[in-house]
């Protein structure tokens, strides 16, 4: 049972897949999960990047209209 060698023994040009991980490997700062935080959270301040990042006023503002909202929804829901 012969194996076919890797694609790194033949001299081939890696596919696009693996040239897309390893971009996005070497960029710590793309990301879904860093998406979400600098949506919910200030910047970091580069002079201190020691202390926790604040959260934001509007989202937070958001986050407690959408939990109102849900709460009067259930509610009105349940009792009517």
């Amino acid at each position: 049972m012969a194996t076919r060698p890797s694609s790194k023994m033949k001299g081939e040009a890696p596919s696009s897949c693996e040239l897309f991980a390893k971009y996005f490997e070497s960029r710590p700062d793309v990301g879904f999960r860093k998406m979400l935080l600098d949506i919910a959270l200030n910047p970091r301040s580069p002079f201190k990047p020691w202390e926790p990042r604040k959260m934001k006023k509007g989202f937070a503002a958001a986050v407690l209209l959408l939990l109102f909202a849900c709460v009067w929804f259930g509610y009105f829901s349940l009792t009517g």
